[in-house]
């Protein structure tokens, strides 16, 4: 389904709807399902080097997906012109939605997951509970206003009557906090590498 043929979604649960309906029911499905399966395995596996392979492919994908948001997406969308900023809004909206919250939980659960099958809960160190609070951080801004930001643009696309003024605010806004994002995950990096080196 075009999103041409939508409409501004009344709730929740029909934005989901059309989104999966506008980016296609199999890649709404894969973008969902894979990025929580795949930590379920490899914590059910047991094996760390499993559960670190997950949580390193999770977290490269959702670290260079914020740097490209941030750094790249952002400040093109905002040179568009209303039009064309609608049109790519359109396509690149549904499918980061999507893809992105899951994938986020599915970083921040293999992480905790490695975390339990290393042991590292016994004696937490400094460098662990700051990748927890970073982590809490990180899925509170992604499920709270950057879900809020991105949720209003899927409406204002999705509508016969888009307000192409706030959808350049709410990308304007979503631009800002991605740049909070991408400092939080600089900086969740930084607690890793702590833990590697056992601070």
């Amino acid at each position: 389904m075009s999103l041409t043929d939508a409409h501004r979604p009344t709730n929740s649960r029909e934005r989901y709807s059309l989104m999966a309906d506008a980016t296609s029911r199999p890649f709404a499905v894969g973008a969902i399902a894979v990025p929580l399966v795949l930590p379920v395995l490899g914590y059910l596996s047991g094996d760390p080097r499993v559960m670190f392979t997950v949580h390193l492919f999770l977290g490269a994908f959702w670290f260079g997906t914020a740097v490209l948001g941030a750094v790249v997406l952002g400040p093109v969308m905002g040179s568009l012109s209303a039009d064309a900023n609608a049109e790519f809004a359109a396509g690149f909206v549904p499918r980061m939605n999507l893809l992105m919250e899951p994938v986020s939980l599915g970083v921040v659960g293999s992480g905790v997951g490695l975390a339990h099958l290393m042991g590292l809960f016994a004696a937490p160190t400094p460098s662990l509970w700051a990748a927890l609070v970073l982590a809490a951080a990180l899925l509170a801004l992604g499920f709270g206003p950057l879900h809020k930001f991105t949720a209003g643009m899927f409406d204002e696309i999705a509508a016969d009557d888009t307000d192409h003024d706030r959808l350049a605010e709410l990308n304007k806004k979503y631009g800002m906090l991605s740049l909070v994002e991408l400092a939080l995950m600089v900086a969740i990096v930084a607690s890793m590498a702590g833990l590697r080196w056992g601070f």
